[in-house]
């Protein structure tokens, strides 16, 4: 669905000015940018641009220095990551962090960790997460690590999943994956969207990004370099400039 569709309703996610990093170094410098429902918004830029960073931020890994974080119309800034998950914005990060000697459904299981719901809405979860990732229904038993990248990275965002997220981050889904496995990914990325859930997509592959995204932004050195439509941003001088400086 592209932002037109989208009318002038409120942003799901709204991040201003935000500034954060590691310790003492400094790397967003004043991030803005915003994410409306049923929409997949990507985020480009080359290694060390602040992408990863970013994701960090919004879901309470790092420390906001300074900016706004308005989810759903509320503040997320000083909100442990446990509360940012639960207020409905989860994180799948970057190089599939499973549990890999245990099994699939023990993956799942430890997914809904901490939620208290009753057993019959945790097995309404679990169906509904194995309906949309068949492949991992029909190997429950086997150990994580056993499988191939692309059904460990189907598992990790299954694990999101469980949390019945408003937004899913997903940081370089495709890294590590098959040109025909990088398919698949993109195609549940935009399932996904089409079900409901608002997507920010960090992706190192850009033409692959750019085919699913509704909006993305360009991110250089920490701040937003630009942003556009996906046709307006497929070989433009904003790419030229992320990736090859000038």
């Amino acid at each position: 669905m592209s932002s037109d569709a989208l009318g002038s309703e409120a942003p799901l996610l709204e991040v201003r000015d935000l500034v954060s990093g590691y310790d003492h170094v400094r790397v967003l410098e004043g991030v803005s940018f915003e994410v409306r429902d049923r929409q997949i918004v990507t985020i480009l830029g080359s290694n060390g641009a602040g992408k990863s960073t970013l994701l960090k931020t919004l879901s309470g890994l790092l420390v906001v220095e300074s900016g706004s974080i308005q989810f759903g119309g509320k503040s997320l800034v000083g909100r442990p990551p446990g509360e940012i998950v639960d207020a409905g914005l989860c994180h799948v990060a970057e190089g599939r962090r499973l549990f890999r000697t245990q099994s699939v459904m023990s993956n799942l299981e430890l997914g809904l960790y901490g939620t208290r719901l009753s057993r019959a809405e945790e097995k309404r979860r679990l169906d509904e997460v194995l309906e949309t990732f068949p492949m991992l229904a029909e190997r429950p038993n086997i150990a994580a690590g056993a499988l191939s990248g692309g059904q460990q990275q189907m598992l990790a965002i299954a694990q999101a999943l469980l949390r019945t997220p408003r937004l899913l981050m997903l940081d370089e889904p495709s890294l590590g994956l098959a040109p025909i496995v990088v398919d698949q990914v993109m195609a549940v990325i935009q399932k996904l969207r089409d079900q409901g859930v608002a997507i920010v997509l960090v992706e190192q592959l850009v033409e692959r990004a750019l085919e699913v995204a509704d909006i993305a932004y360009v991110l250089r050195s920490g701040r937003v370099l630009g942003s556009g439509r996906p046709e307006e941003l497929q070989g433009s001088d904003l790419i030229k400039r992320a990736y090859l400086g000038g």
